[in-house]
């Protein structure tokens, strides 16, 4: 039976992936007559031909199909597609917040992490960016790790902020009709007058998605922002659910975001300017469960009670590993805890804009 698979399967691959893109680009009928001639002879000479019947044989042609789209197409049970159980479309774990945190980093960073990019996103960014703009903010970390969002409206409202009026910052290309291009607007003068021009740092992830990774690429591409932590994840598309007769559904990409100058988001992601590794699940630890009642000034530091930390678990703290910069106590190894470094991609971010400031107050 491992045999007749791996047939199936090449015979997929012939008529889903190389045949018929050699045949579409030819322009004529030769190739796809040479598919029916290859898995007729199959048919005839195989060893186990009465196993390579109609509907396996359409079966591999799909899985072919699909193989050679990749991830713009996903066949889902009816429960999947009701779940939403794709890996590009879950939500993640704090998905469904407009603000999820805002404050200042000391002593004068403005700080702000995006969880889904909603209606309600960009009022409460507003409010924000006042009270970042009457300390005086001197930077800004936008934070779209674990960010998610489907509304692209709202990214480029979100962008706007960040750039001058009227620049482009991506299209809406579908596959059928006109494609939409977004375009900055003006900000209310009142939200943060010199925001436009303020050093702006864009942390993003693996699971940065969807309207957040338009947003991340909208702003590199006007040059207005340096992205730092790791590739996202390419999933800025919108999507179309079609029931097939047998129940299943075809999800298939049906729009996908592009950048100014031919930027493409979909499928590749939006690549960092500076990439840092950072365990994925550290990293997580550090954005997602930082208590609220510590401000990230303090959790950005190791802690402090043992003095003499050696130098192998610094290395480990600035690779974004795991380490314990305290000296266990016997409760500690009882409950098997250990304690998670400091958010490292932040602290890049931070580091980059405390040299900067430091730059312009010295002109």
């Amino acid at each position: 039976m491992k045999n007749t698979a791996r047939v199936v399967f090449i015979c997929g691959l012939l008529f889903g992936v190389g045949l018929i893109a050699r045949s579409r680009a030819a322009g004529n009928d030769a190739e796809l007559g040479q598919t029916t001639e290859i898995i007729n002879l199959l048919k005839s000479h195989y060893v186990d031909r009465d196993q390579l019947d109609q509907k396996l044989l359409n079966d591999a042609t799909v899985g072919g199909l699909l193989q050679a789209i990749g991830r713009g197409v996903q066949i889902l049970t009816p429960e999947q597609a009701e779940s939403n159980a794709t890996v590009e479309a879950a939500a993640s774990s704090a998905a469904g917040e407009p603000l999820a945190r805002a404050e200042v980093i000391d002593p004068d960073i403005g700080y702000i992490r995006l969880a889904d990019l909603t209606e309600e996103t960009v009022a409460a960014l507003n409010a924000e960016l006042k009270k970042f703009s009457e300390v005086k903010a001197g930077g800004y970390v936008l934070d779209l790790r674990f960010a998610d969002g489907t509304n692209y409206s709202v990214a480029a409202e979100i962008a706007s902020r960040f750039v001058g009026p009227n620049r482009e910052l991506f299209t809406l290309r579908r596959s059928v009709g006109a494609p939409e291009t977004f375009r900055a607007s003006e900000t209310p003068h009142d939200v943060a007058p010199d925001l436009s021009q303020a050093p702006l740092m864009v942390l993003i992830n693996g699971r940065t998605r969807g309207g957040a990774e338009a947003l991340a690429g909208a702003l590199r591409a006007q040059e207005r922002g340096i992205l730092v932590g790791a590739a996202t994840t390419g999933s800025a598309v919108s999507w179309q659910d079609i029931k097939l007769n047998d129940g299943r559904v075809l999800r298939v990409a049906t729009a996908k975001i592009e950048l100014p100058n031919d930027g493409q988001v979909f499928p590749g992601g939006v690549a960092p300017d500076i990439p840092v590794k950072i365990d994925p699940k550290v990293e997580q630890d550090a954005v997602l469960n930082v208590p609220t009642n510590v401000t990230l000034s303090v959790s950005l530091r190791l802690r402090e009670e043992n003095k003499e930390v050696p130098e192998a678990e610094l290395v480990k703290a600035f690779l974004g590993e795991a380490v314990n910069t305290n000296k266990p106590t016997a409760a500690d190894e009882e409950q098997g805890e250990i304690q998670r470094v400091r958010d490292v991609v932040l602290q890049r971010a931070v580091d980059i804009l405390k040299g900067i400031s430091v730059l312009l107050s010295s002109r």
